[in-house]
């Protein structure tokens, strides 16, 4: 087989294709051929050594991938050669050709579903789900901010909010991005030209019930300051990599809460969980309530090439190597 082997951190040689054998799946695994795998901005982030967790090298990067069951081990009974699945592997491994997962952490794709589709909405899907729905506890005609509205994560969380019929004030830099989206907010904020907190505060006087924010940086603090009593402050990520300090006479005076998201050690933690979270998110790109971008695909051996290159701008651009092509 082959794979995309990181070597080292933050170099431009530190990232390699290689050959290896095909690995055999153990008992309760299931073996893959890797037909597509996303590209997150979390693995560019570890590639590149800017990540809070830097696993031994070396290693094969990638942490969602899509293909065909070629082999089952011993105990495993609801997975079948010829299946097409999503693959969730928390230990990475996903850039390659074939790889070797818990049959646990193995879903099958529904019928209309492509697996590049899949393997794109996965990962910002599977995180708003579990922010908005198992963190956040959002409920129907609840108020919610998101901010980075036009990235990965919060675009998905628009698209989930706007499902359970929250009300949804997208935050971003690049309106126009929506112009165009089957989905629509409620409401958008343009960073670049308005005042956040002067908004929230003619717009919504007693303030709003949810922020989700997986961009920290300088709009954290105005976006706490615009929930209302008992409001909720979802921590997703950093993606400005600025972590805002948030101050607490603020989250204490309207008892308010800050409520941390981490879907990656939640779903590692609770792997019984892990098959269901998927599901849900299959489930609902195959009745086409998500609408995740068509993804850029590029080949297995140009991708460490890719990765030399700024990453995209906008959470409506996604890239996913597909081993076939080239």
């Amino acid at each position: 087989m082959k794979a995309v082997v990181c070597r080292s951190f933050g170099t431009s040689d530190g990232v390699v294709v290689e050959s290896a054998p095909i690995p055999e799946p153990g008992p309760g695994e299931v073996l893959v051929r890797t037909t597509a795998a996303n590209v997150s901005f979390v693995d560019r982030l570890i590639v590149g050594g800017g990540y809070q967790v830097r696993p031994p090298v070396p290693f094969v990067p990638g942490a969602v991938g899509a293909g065909e069951v070629v082999e089952t081990g011993d105990g495993v009974t609801h997975l079948t050669p010829g299946t097409s699945v999503v693959v969730l592997k928390s230990g990475y491994g996903t850039w390659a050709t074939h790889v070797v997962a818990p049959a646990f952490a193995v879903v099958p794709i529904p019928p209309n579903v492509a697996d590049e589709l899949a393997v794109a909405a996965i990962e910002a899907y599977g995180t708003a789900s579990y922010a908005l729905e198992e963190r956040g506890g959002l409920r129907a005609g609840e108020r919610l901010l998101i901010l980075g509205a036009s990235g990965a994560v919060g675009a998905a969380a628009v698209e989930i909010a706007v499902h359970l019929d929250a009300e949804v004030i997208a935050v971003t830099s690049d309106p126009a991005t929506w112009d165009d989206h089957p989905v629509k907010p409620h409401m958008i904020v343009d960073r670049r030209s308005v005042n956040l907190r002067e908004a929230m505060k003619e717009r919504f006087p007693g303030g709003i019930e949810v922020v989700l924010d997986p961009v920290g940086g300088e709009l954290a603090e105005l976006a706490l300051r615009s929930l209302g009593p008992l409001g909720r402050y979802l921590v997703v990520g950093f993606a400005s990599g600025d972590i805002p300090r948030l101050p607490a006479n603020h989250i204490l005076l309207r008892n308010r809460t800050v409520v941390g998201v981490e879907w990656a050690t939640w779903i590692t933690a609770n792997s019984h969980h892990l098959a269901r979270t998927l599901e849900v998110v299959l489930n609902r790109l195959a009745r086409g309530v998500l609408h995740p971008p068509k993804p850029t695909l590029v080949a297995l051996d140009e991708l460490p090439t890719v990765l030399l290159q700024p990453p995209p701008g906008a959470g409506f651009v996604r890239t996913v190597v597909v081993p076939s092509l080239g």
